[in-house]
């Protein structure tokens, strides 16, 4: 009787320590959920503006390619901007979501700087890109963007974003889902100081520019589709700006995929 009533007080140990360890178990997984994402706090006051209350944000293999160009490659202006990044979506080194470069700086060969390595870096196995926007495309990038395609036959999976460029408006219009520029009134074109004042509202403007379209962006499962549902995109993603599309000057046509913003 003695062996049995042993017994059964052997059984209840063990049973008490399987289920404190399973307990235990259950709690690490949840914490490691918990873990796998972070919070996206605004704590700039134009922030707040854009973003209402904090996003949650799941860690992931994706990544989306910010590029700095022209107008937004200054130390200060892309220290602003990453970390504005890094706040709502998290930076690549630390296991978020941007995967920043700025151009020159991370294009040089010696003393040289080449953007067709732009080329090389979407065809890279290193990471895989879920959407890329390039703020102040420089000259030519539209040929590297035209490389991209031709290796994926037309069927980029992600879309491609091209804001305030400097490069040709044509080239981009044909290798990026949709260009957004800044509207100019008819005497800013011919005006050196109206054109200086444009410049400054856009670097203004751009961090809410940025937010909003990578954010729209990071929702998107491949690139957008070219007619005109683009603009209804467009007009989703800068709710806070009167939208419209580009018209060539020359031709006076309006453009499926160029838009400017007011």
């Amino acid at each position: 009787m003695k062996k049995i009533k042993n017994y059964s007080l052997i059984f209840m140990i063990l049973s008490a320590i399987s289920f404190a360890f399973f307990s235990s178990c259950k709690n690490e997984n949840a914490q490691q959920t918990d873990s796998d994402y972070f919070e996206l706090t605004a704590n700039d006051s134009n922030i707040e503006k854009i973003i209402s209350k904090p996003e949650k944000c799941k860690i992931t293999n994706k990544k989306i390619l910010v590029l700095f160009g022209y107008n937004f490659n200054s130390p200060e202006t892309v220290q602003n901007l990453t970390s504005l990044l890094e706040q709502h979506f998290g930076l690549e080194a630390d296991g978020g979501m941007i995967y920043a470069l700025t151009y020159p700086n991370d294009f040089k060969h010696n003393s040289n700087s080449y953007v067709n390595d732009l080329y090389s870096i979407l065809q890279s196995n290193d990471r895989e890109l879920s959407a890329v926007v390039i703020l102040g495309a420089p000259e030519k990038t539209h040929l590297a963007l035209a490389r991209n395609q031709d290796k994926w036959n037309n069927q980029v999976p992600y879309p491609v974003a091209a804001l305030f460029p400097q490069d040709e408006g044509l080239g981009l219009e044909s290798t990026c889902d949709f260009v957004l520029d800044k509207g100019q009134t008819e005497h800013a074109a011919f005006s050196e100081s109206s054109n200086e004042e444009l410049e400054a509202e856009t670097i203004q403007e751009a961090p809410q520019i940025l937010l909003s379209t990578v954010s729209y962006l990071s929702k998107m499962q491949n690139s957008l589709p070219r007619d005109s549902t683009i603009q209804q995109h467009a007009k989703q993603m800068f709710k806070d700006f009167k939208i419209s599309y580009y018209v060539d000057t020359e031709t006076g046509l309006p453009s499926v995929n160029h838009f400017v913003f007011k």
